[in-house]
C-alpha cells in the first residue's frame, strides 16, 4: 500500500469512528427522551458505500454496543448484533431522498396514540415548525421488512422531516444525525403538547396561528447567530452523555 493509500485509509477510519460516536450520542439522547429500547438510529457511510446502524439498547450476548454496518442490499458488513428486522427503512428512504443522510426509527408513544387518532404531528408551537402542514401517516399498522414496503413508506415520507407509522412508530430524517435525532425528539414532545392541549379542547393550528407564528419566526432570525458545527440542541445533551449523567427530567 502506497503512502497516500495509507493516508486515505486512516482518513476513511476516522471518519467511520467519528460516525460511530455520533451515532452512539444519539441513541443515548433518544434512549433518555424516547424510552424506547427497540428504537434504532442510522446514517450513511462514506462514500454511500453503506448504512450504519446503532440500537439504542445493548446486543443481548456479548453486551457491546448494538452497531452494525451493512450494505444496501442488507448484507451485513461488519459490527455488533443483526442487523435490524426494519433494515429497509434505511436502505429505501436513503434510496429515495438523496438530501437525506440520517434516518431515526424509534415507537414514540404520545406519537403513536395521535397517529391511531389520525392527529398529525404540527406546527402549534415555538420549535415545531419543521412539522409545518402535518406530518403524513403512513397508514398501515405494520412492521416494515420487504423493499416493497420500505419504498411505499419513503412514497409517504415524501420531501417531509418525519413520517408516522399508524398504531407502530415514527421515523425522523435530516441532512445529519444531530438533525435526525433532534427532529425525533421534538416530535415526541410535540405530541405530548397537542395530546394534552387536545383534553382542553384544542383542535390544531388554524391558519391564523400559523401565519403568526411564521411572522414571529422570520423576526426572531433577523438578528445573525453564530454558525456552529452541531445544534445547541445536541450540544446541550452531547455534554450531558460525556459527563456520565443520568437523564431525569421526566415526561419532557
Amino acid at each position: 500500500m502506497s503512502k497516500s493509500e495509507k493516508a486515505a485509509s486512516h482518513k476513511l477510519k476516522k471518519s467511520i469512528k467519528a460516525i460511530e460516536q455520533e451515532l452512539n450520542t444519539a441513541a443515548k439522547i433518544l434512549d433518555w427522551e424516547i424510552g424506547d429500547l427497540w428504537g434504532h438510529v442510522g446514517t450513511r457511510l462514506p462514500g454511500n458505500k453503506g448504512i450504519a446502524v446503532r440500537m439504542f439498547r445493548r446486543a443481548e450476548l456479548d453486551k457491546k454496543d448494538w452497531l452494525v454496518h451493512f450494505d444496501f442490499s442488507l448484507k451485513k458488513l461488519a459490527g455488533v448484533g443483526t442487523i435490524p428486522r426494519e433494515s429497509v427503512i434505511y436502505s429505501e428512504i436513503f434510496k429515495a431522498r438523496p438530501d437525506v443522510n440520517a434516518i431515526v426509527h424509534c415507537h414514540a408513544s404520545m406519537c403513536i396514540a395521535l397517529s391511531l387518532a389520525d392527529k398529525p404531528v404540527d406546527w402549534v408551537h415555538m420549535q415545531s415548525s419543521r412539522f409545518n402542514g402535518g406530518t403524513p401517516i403512513f397508514p398501515r399498522p405494520i412492521y416494515i421488512l420487504d423493499e416493497e414496503e420500505g419504498a411505499d413508506l419513503a412514497k409517504c415520507l415524501g420531501n417531509a422531516y418525519a413520517v408516522m407509522i399508524k398504531g407502530h412508530g415514527i421515523v425522523t430524517v435530516g441532512t445529519t444525525i444531530d438533525e435526525a435525532c433532534i427532529n425525533a425528539l421534538y416530535m415526541e414532545r410535540t405530541a405530548k403538547i397537542m395530546a394534552i392541549a387536545g383534553l382542553h379542547g384544542y383542535q390544531g393550528p388554524t391558519p391564523d396561528a400559523i401565519e403568526t407564528l411564521t411572522a414571529s419566526r422570520k423576526k426572531l432570525f433577523r438578528r445573525p447567530r453564530d454558525e456552529m458545527f452541531h445544534s445547541a440542541d445536541w450540544n446541550y445533551y452531547a455534554d450531558k452523555v460525556k459527563r456520565g449523567e443520568r437523564w431525569t427530567r421526566g415526561w419532557t
